[in-house]
């Protein structure tokens, strides 16, 4: 899941440091300017890091590395620590199983508003723009297009509307093993709890079953409350964490 999480939203530049990942992007995104230390096949984990350093030194990027419970070497959280390493921003992985498109259609929320309509393009449309980059900062939105148009095949962008105005975003990408990511889910500030984000979460989670997905995966920040209270309601469970580590280099 964290490797189909990193290919959903793919950094504009990787290098492989002795089995990490790292990623650069500009931009501020996190994700796609940190390290994927997700296996290491190499004894000195000190001189791996220094590479590391350099190569975001060199790009003038702070250091950031995404630190799971499944990252390698397993004491690398407390290596970064010693090094002056700031802890940052806890984040939950949640996930579940996905079955059939028909099982998925006979679960559908028919509580929420009927007015919402929502649409599915394979290309972020200028409606789908407008929610999602309202809810970033200036530096990040010059840097979204670039990401965007690396997203891999088997990618679906919905935006959900009422009234012919754009209320809600959400991106789905597939991966070749069957696992669905969902990412970039937004919803105007003026339309949240009205249903928009549960409305569309049901066109996604549809639309996976229908590209043969057998799960279905996200992450979401652990403070942040009601977007949890949603995904749990409808069946998201636990299923990993990790949290950035940075510093100045």
């Amino acid at each position: 899941m964290e490797r189909a999480a990193a290919r959903a939203w793919p950094a504009i530049e990787t290098v492989d440091v002795d089995g990490w990942i790292w990623r650069g992007s500009g931009g501020g995104s996190r994700r796609a300017n940190s390290v994927l230390p997700l296996a290491f096949r190499d004894h000195d984990c000190e001189a791996a890091i220094d590479t590391i350093e350099a190569l975001y030194r060199q790009r003038k990027l702070r250091c950031y590395f995404q630190v799971s419970s499944i990252a390698r070497p397993s004491d690398l959280d407390s290596r970064l620590e010693r090094r002056g390493y700031v802890f940052e921003e806890p984040v939950l992985l949640l996930a579940k199983s996905l079955p059939s498109m028909k099982a998925v259609e006979k679960t559908a929320d028919t509580s929420i508003d009927i007015a919402i309509n929502v649409a599915m393009t394979s290309e972020p449309t200028a409606a789908w723009l407008a929610v999602y980059l309202a809810t970033v900062d200036p530096v990040r939105q010059a840097a979204v297009p670039a990401t965007l148009a690396r997203v891999p095949a088997r990618r679906g962008f919905f935006v959900a509307s009422r009234n012919d105005q754009p209320v809600a975003s959400a991106l789905g990408v597939v991966s070749p093993d069957g696992i669905a990511m969902v990412e970039c889910v937004a919803t105007a500030a003026t339309q949240r709890r009205t249903g928009a984000a549960s409305r569309i979460m049901t066109a996604l989670e549809t639309w996976a079953a229908a590209e043969r997905a057998t799960s279905i995966a996200l992450q979401v920040v652990e403070e942040n409350t009601p977007a949890r209270a949603l995904y749990e309601a409808r069946g998201y469970r636990l299923a990993g964490r990790y949290h950035y580590r940075w510093r100045d280099v």
